[in-house]
């Protein structure tokens, strides 16, 4: 069969080469039987070894005509499903799929997206391997108290434990990439926490609307009416009134939105 070739206003990177695929293919552990929703098989360079383990393979893929490239691929296979769908307006309701694994290969501006997905979708995710730019990864991992503790981390860490995996460099895909890649895996934690509308998310999305400012001047006046309130509420879950939004840890933060919904503010 031909190759297909990527198109670049899409921002297709095809992965290539066969070590990374071997240590991605490692971390998913596709067990037989078990449902893995791939976002974005590209040309199948995960799909076909991921269908080998006897996994029911859901590949949502948005290009139509690489769609008909993969179910050529997959045509000896008999559980391996291909639709033509954005996936960001996917349902795995659509699948009969009670529980998933997700895995894929995510390009730069759908990361964060497809983390509000895995969000709204969270109780049916039973792991997921994805590779994003380096830059997402750290985030992603990262730690209060650094530059790259954001709401990226908070949101994805309320759900998930996020584990850095391994650094992947443009050489490994065809066309090469201008950045370097990581891959991260999540583990589900069990908790409910959030959905992206929620009082939650509306604090940690306040709290770091300027990183700069301090905590309590983020609050005020768009959630907490004046300064001084914002800083009893802080002092009352423990906070110093002194803190910035990087330096809160993930508890801190369901706390402080409790309080916030006691004075009814959120």
């Amino acid at each position: 069969m031909a190759a297909y070739h990527a198109k670049k206003r899409l921002g297709q990177n095809f992965l290539k080469s066969e070590s990374v695929i071997k240590r991605v293919i490692e971390l998913v552990a596709p067990q037989a039987g078990e449902a893995i929703i791939e976002i974005g098989p590209g040309r199948g360079a995960l799909t076909l070894p991921l269908a080998d383990s006897g996994a029911r393979i859901v590949g949502v893929e948005f290009d139509r005509d690489l769609c008909g490239y993969l179910n050529k691929l997959a045509g000896r296979y008999g559980n391996i499903e291909i639709i033509n769908a954005d996936f960001l307006e996917f349902s795995p309701d659509k699948t009969s799929i009670p529980s998933f694994k997700l895995v894929g290969n995510l390009p730069y501006n759908i990361t964060s997206p497809v983390i509000d997905w895995c969000m709204r979708y969270h109780s049916r995710i039973t792991g997921a391997v994805f590779m994003v730019q380096k830059e997402l990864a750290l985030r992603l991992a990262a730690s209060p108290g650094t530059k790259d503790w954001s709401p990226l981390s908070v949101f994805t860490q309320a759900l998930f434990t996020v584990e850095f995996g391994f650094d992947v460099a443009p050489s490994h895909f065809r066309p090469p990439p201008k950045v370097t890649s990581s891959v991260v895996f999540l583990s589900p934690r069990g908790r409910d926490v959030s959905t992206p509308g929620s009082a939650f998310a509306t604090v940690v999305r306040q709290s770091f609307r300027q990183r700069r400012k301090l905590l309590v001047n983020n609050l005020s006046p768009d959630i907490v009416p004046g300064s001084e309130q914002a800083r009893e509420i802080l002092a009352e879950v423990g906070l110093d009134p002194g803190c910035r939004a990087e330096q809160v840890t993930i508890p801190q933060f369901l706390n402080l939105t409790d309080r916030l919904k006691r004075h009814k503010l959120v």
